[in-house]
C-alpha cells in the first residue's frame, strides 16, 4: 500500500522507522506529488508564474477594471496581482463560481464588482486557452483522472493533516473508485469543516478521535481517542523578538540535559522570517533550518536588488549600498543606460551574469533560476529591463538553498510539521499576529458570504492553524512557547484556550549573556568622572555651546573635548532642520533694498531661491507650503521697509571679549533705524519661551550673545525672534534679567572644568547623539 503524507519531511520521518528493519520499504509520496501525477491536462501546459501575471495584466485592459481600485501601473499590478489570483484560484477549488456569489442576497451591493471580476475571469482564462496554457484557476475545469497510474499503485492510504477542498475531495473520490483507499484522520473542534465533509460522504465521525477509514467502502476500520494535552508546559513573555533567540537556545539546552536527543527538538516560526535573525546567533550550529537559506542573503540577490533601489530612489543611501556591495562603475552605469529600454532576453541574462560570484555560478540552484527565467523571457512580450529586474527579484525571493551546517535541531514553520511528531517542541512569537496566522483571501468577500456561499470562513482558515499547532503540541512530551508583550504586541488568546500560561515574563538579563558575550568597556564614559580640564576662557565660547554645557556636562565633553563626531547617515529626507537651514540660506539672499521695494518681487525672488534649493522629488511640495506660509512675513518685512528699517547686515560673525571670555556667534540679521540696531534671529520651529519662574534655569542665552555682539556696532533697541510661520516679530522680554544670569554663570565657570558628570535630566538624553555613550538607550 503506497502511502501518502502531507509533507517530504514525515515522509523520511516515516521512513525512519525502518532503519532497525531487514524488510523491503513501503512506497511513499507527499499528496501534491499524488494529484500531479493522478490528474492529466490534455494539450495544455503549465503557465510560468511570471506569465500568469502579464496574462492577468492583459486581461484587465478594459475601462470599468478601474472600478476596483487596482492600479494597472506594472510594478503596482506585480505586487497586487497575488490577491486576485488567491481569489480565483479559491472559487475554482472550492467549486463556487461568480454567479453563484452574485445571488447571495447580503452580496448585492457588491455586484458590480463582481460582475467586473467575472469579466477579468472570462478574459484570463480565454488568454490561457489561447496559448494553450493552464494554471490552478483553470486546473479544475481541465483535468482527467490518470487512471492508468492510479490502477498502478494497488492501493493508497493518506495520512490527512488539515482539510481538503471540494476540488481534492474529488480527485479522492475518483481514486477510490479505481483502487482501495483509505484515510487517517485526527478529528478536533479545530477540523470541524473535515468532520462536515465526511458528514455528507456518509460517514459520521466524533471530535478528539483519530480514525482510520475506507475511503472506498465507506467504513471505519480503526478509532483511537486524542491525546490529551498534559505534557510539561512553560510559556514565558518578552519585551521585545531579539531575547526569544537566547530562549531559544536555553530550552534546547534544558530538553537535551533532561533526556531528549537534538534530532527529537523542533522550533517551530509562526513567522518565517524570523529565521534570519536565528541563524545570526546560531554560534554552535544546532540549528536545521528546513526553510533553506533564502536566496536573499546570496550575493547576487543584495547586488541586483540594490542596483534596482538606486535606480528607482536615486538616494545617496542606495549608492552608499552600491559601494558597500563593490559594485563598480561600469555596472552601473551599464544599469543605468539599459534601466527604461526593452531588451532581449541575452541582454538580461548576460547583465545578470555580471554579477554572480565565483561560488554562484557553480551553484545547481542559480543554473537553473537563470534557465528557467531566460526561457520565460523568450516567450514573453518584450519587458523594459526595470521591469525584467522586478520579475527577477520577485523569482528568486522565494527560492532557498538547502541548510547544509548539519545542525541536530530542526527549525521550521508550522506547515512543515504536518504529520510529524516531535519530542520536544519550542515556539517562538506565539502572538496575537502570527497565531493563527491571518489569511488574504478576504479582500473582496466578507466572512458572512463567505458562509452563505459555502466557502471556507476567516474562523475555518483560523483554526486550520489552531489544528496544526494542536496536533504538534499533543504528540509531544516538552513544550517551551515564548511570546512578546509589550505596548503594541499581545500573546495570542489560543494560549488561554490551550490552558497554557500567559502571564509570566522572562528573565532577560540573565538570558542575554547567550546572545553577547559581555566585556569591559574599553573606554571610560561609563566612568563618574572624567579627568579631562578644560578651560573656557581658552577658548571661543558660543550660545550653543554654553547650552550644551548646563544641560549636560557629560555631552559637552563629548562635542568639544573628546570631538567625536555625531553619526549622521547621508541621506535626501527632507526635515525640520533642513528646511530651517535652506530657508536662512534664502532669506540671506533674498532680502535686500531692491526686493524691499515690491510685495511681489520679493515673494517670486523667495519662490525662485527655494526651487534652486534642493532636487528631491517632494521637494516642491514643502516650496509650495512655505510660500504659502511666508505671506504675512513678506507682508511684514515690506510694511517695515515702508517704516524706514534697513537692512543692516546679514549672517553676520565676530567674537567679542566679555568677563574674561571670548564670546563668538553668527547673527540671522542686523536691522537699522535712526541710528538703532534691531537684532533678528530667524525661527521656522517652536520659537524659545521664558518666563520668572524659569529665568533662574535657563539654559538659552543665544539672543542676549547676539545683543552683547550688536553692542559693539551701536545701540542696540531691539532683540527679536523672528516668527517665519507667522510673519511677526517676537521680542526678548527678559534680555537684562537673562544679561545678568550670564555674568553669574561666567562667574561660576571661570575654574577650568572637569569631571563632566551625566546628567540627570532625562529630557536631555531624547534628541542626544551619545545616548548610547552613557548606557541610557534604553531610557528614552
Amino acid at each position: 500500500m503506497v502511502e501518502v503524507f502531507a509533507t517530504s519531511r514525515a515522509i523520511r520521518v516515516f521512513y525512519e522507522t525502518f532503519i532497525q528493519s531487514n524488510t523491503l520499504l513501503p512506497k511513499a509520496m507527499t499528496m501534491a506529488e499524488l494529484e500531479q501525477k493522478a490528474i492529466l491536462v490534455p494539450h495544455h501546459s503549465l503557465v510560468d508564474e511570471d506569465m500568469r501575471v502579464l496574462l492577468m495584466q492583459e486581461a484587465s485592459r478594459f475601462t470599468r477594471f478601474e472600478l476596483l481600485h487596482i492600479d494597472r501601473e506594472f510594478f503596482t499590478f506585480l505586487k497586487n496581482s497575488s490577491y486576485l489570483f488567491r481569489f480565483f484560484e479559491e472559487l475554482a477549488h472550492e467549486r463556487v463560481s461568480l454567479q453563484t456569489l452574485r445571488g447571495v442576497d447580503t452580496y448585492e451591493h457588491y455586484a458590480e464588482h463582481l460582475e467586473i471580476l467575472q469579466m477579468l475571469l472570462k478574459q484570463y482564462q480565454a488568454l490561457l486557452s489561447k496559448h494553450a496554457l493552464y494554471d490552478r484557476i483553470t486546473l479544475p475545469e481541465l483535468y482527467t483522472i490518470n487512471e492508468d497510474y492510479v490502477r498502478s499503485l494497488g492501493a493508497v492510504r493518506i495520512h490527512l493533516e488539515g482539510f481538503l477542498s471540494q476540488f481534492e475531495w474529488a480527485i479522492l473520490c475518483q481514486i477510490a473508485k479505481l483502487i482501495p483507499l483509505h484515510v487517517r484522520v485526527c478529528i478536533t473542534p479545530y477540523n470541524q469543516k473535515m468532520k462536515d465533509h465526511f458528514h455528507d460522504y456518509g460517514i459520521a465521525l466524533e471530535f478528539n478521535k483519530s480514525y482510520e477509514i475506507n475511503f472506498s467502502t465507506k467504513t471505519i476500520l480503526h478509532v483511537s481517542p486524542q491525546i490529551p494535552l498534559d505534557q510539561n508546559i512553560e510559556s514565558y513573555g518578552f519585551s521585545s523578538r531579539l531575547p526569544q533567540i537566547a530562549y531559544v537556545q536555553n530550552s534546547i539546552a534544558r530538553f537535551v540535559h533532561e533526556g531528549l536527543l537534538p534530532n527529537e527538538i523542533v522550533v517551530v516560526l509562526p513567522d518565517e522570517h524570523f529565521a534570519q535573525s536565528l541563524s545570526r546567533f546560531d554560534s554552535w550550529k544546532n540549528l536545521n533550518f528546513a526553510m533553506g537559506i533564502s536566496v536573499k542573503q546570496s550575493s547576487f540577490f543584495q547586488k541586483l536588488g540594490a542596483l534596482e533601489k538606486a535606480m528607482r530612489n536615486d538616494a545617496i543611501e542606495d549608492y552608499l549600498r552600491l559601494d558597500r556591495l563593490g559594485i563598480d562603475e561600469q555596472i552601473r552605469f551599464t544599469c543605468k543606460e539599459m534601466w527604461y529600454q526593452k531588451l532581449k532576453a541575452q541582454e538580461a541574462m548576460a547583465f545578470y551574469e555580471r554579477l554572480l560570484s565565483e561560488q554562484e555560478t557553480e551553484k545547481a540552484l542559480f543554473k537553473e533560476a537563470f534557465f528557467a527565467f531566460e526561457h520565460f523571457l523568450n516567450h514573453a512580450p518584450m519587458l523594459r529591463f526595470e521591469q525584467i529586474c522586478k520579475l527577477f527579484l520577485n523569482r528568486l525571493s522565494v527560492l532557498s538553498e538547502d541548510d547544509v551546517k548539519g545542525g541536530k535541531v530542526t527549525v521550521m514553520g508550522v506547515l512543515e510539521t504536518r504529520g510529524v511528531a516531535y519530542k520536544g517542541v519550542i515556539v517562538v512569537d506565539f502572538n496575537d499576529e502570527y497565531v493563527p496566522k491571518r489569511s488574504s483571501k478576504d479582500l473582496f468577500l466578507s466572512s458572512h458570504v463567505r458562509f452563505h456561499a459555502g466557502l471556507p470562513t476567516k474562523k475555518d482558515r483560523e483554526n486550520l492553524q489552531r489544528y496544526y499547532y494542536h496536533q504538534l503540541f499533543s504528540k509531544a512530551k516538552m513544550i517551551a512557547i515564548s511570546y512578546v508583550k509589550n505596548e503594541t504586541s499581545m500573546p495570542s488568546r489560543f494560549l488561554d484556550t490551550l490552558g497554557f500560561q500567559s502571564t509570566k515574563m522572562a528573565d532577560e538579563k540573565a538570558l542575554y549573556t547567550l546572545l553577547f558575550e559581555p566585556k569591559a568597556s574599553k573606554i571610560p564614559y561609563f566612568e563618574a568622572f572624567i579627568d579631562a580640564p578644560y578651560d573656557l576662557k581658552a577658548h571661543p565660547l558660543s550660545a550653543t555651546k554654553l547650552k550644551i554645557l548646563l544641560s549636560c556636562k557629560r555631552q559637552f565633553y563629548f562635542r568639544y573635548i573628546a570631538k567625536l563626531k555625531e553619526a549622521k547617515m547621508p541621506s535626501h529626507v527632507i526635515n525640520e532642520q533642513s528646511i530651517g537651514v535652506s530657508l536662512h540660506k534664502v532669506l540671506e539672499e533674498a532680502i535686500c533694498h531692491e526686493a524691499l521695494l515690491d510685495e511681489k518681487k520679493l515673494f517670486s525672488t523667495i519662490e525662485r531661491l527655494l526651487k534652486e534649493q534642493n532636487t528631491h522629488e517632494v521637494w516642491g511640495y514643502f516650496v509650495d507650503v512655505w510660500l504659502e506660509k511666508l505671506r504675512p512675513f513678506i507682508r511684514n518685512e515690506i510694511q517695515r521697509f515702508d517704516e524706514r528699517f534697513r537692512v543692516f547686515k546679514k549672517e553676520f560673525i565676530h567674537a567679542i571679549s566679555y568677563e574674561g571670555f571670548v564670546l563668538e556667534g553668527q547673527i540671522d540679521r542686523m536691522d537699522e533705524k535712526e541710528g538703532n540696531l534691531f537684532v533678528i534671529d530667524y525661527k521656522s520651529g517652536k520659537i524659545p519661551t521664558s518666563t520668572e519662574k524659569t529665568l533662574e534655569a535657563t539654559v538659552d542665552f543665544q539672543l542676549v550673545f547676539y545683543a552683547l555682539i550688536a553692542a559693539t556696532l551701536g545701540r542696540v533697541a531691539g532683540v527679536y525672534y523672528y516668527d517665519l510661520k507667522e510673519g511677526i516679530l517676537v521680542p526678548e522680554t527678559f534680555l537684562e534679567e537673562k544679561t545678568a544670569r550670564l555674568g553669574d554663570i561666567l562667574k561660576e565657570l571661570s575654574a577650568p572644568l572637569n569631571g563632566y558628570e551625566l546628567c540627570e535630566d532625562i529630557k536631555h538624553c531624547r534628541l542626544c547623539p551619545y545616548t548610547l555613550l552613557c548606557g541610557k538607550e534604553d531610557l528614552v
